[in-house]
């Protein structure tokens, strides 16, 4: 029934955001702990360890701070997923929505032209850009093929 389809898409969507969030926290917890994990789409070597810490290189220190500050709003970001599952405003959530699928479509495009204008091909970072664009279509899909009382909170559905 289109009733029941409403439901699920509404839970699809709460889905998303939980998988989201999980993605999100795990990454941002490793930005946080291991950088050298992520450094590794710059180029960097691991030189033997995955436990690395404190590199000697000031660039490399350079890399990793900023590696660990995105991680630290890859956390927020986590949160804010996670808490938006529970908001029922329905323009709150595709507001949310729209904002992820503006953001991971700028970081596909960003991580497109880096890695098509570099001199050397790194097929790990196909990796990301293959994974920022389907977040972008996942959001974007939400974004443009739903009605608005999709966005709003499961309390709200209709079973």
């Amino acid at each position: 029934s289109v009733v029941a389809s409403a439901f699920e898409r509404k839970r699809r969507l709460d889905l998303l955001l939980v998988v989201h969030s999980a993605f999100a926290v795990a990454c941002g917890v490793l930005a946080l702990a291991l950088p050298h994990l992520f450094a590794v789409f710059f180029g960097e070597a691991l030189h033997g360890s995955y436990l690395r810490w404190n590199p000697e290189d000031p660039q490399v220190k350079l890399t990793h701070v900023v590696i660990r500050l995105y991680g630290a709003l890859i956390m927020g970001q986590a949160l804010i997923v996670w808490h938006v599952r529970g908001c029922a405003d329905g323009a709150m959530r595709r507001g949310i929505v729209r904002a992820y699928f503006v953001v991971f479509s700028l970081t596909f495009l960003v991580l497109l032209r880096s890695h098509l204008t570099d001199a050397h091909w790194h097929i790990s970072n196909w990796l990301n850009i293959i994974l920022f664009g389907t977040l972008a279509g996942f959001y974007g899909w939400f974004y443009w093929r739903s009605p608005p009382p999709i966005f709003e909170g499961l309390d709200k559905a209709v079973i």
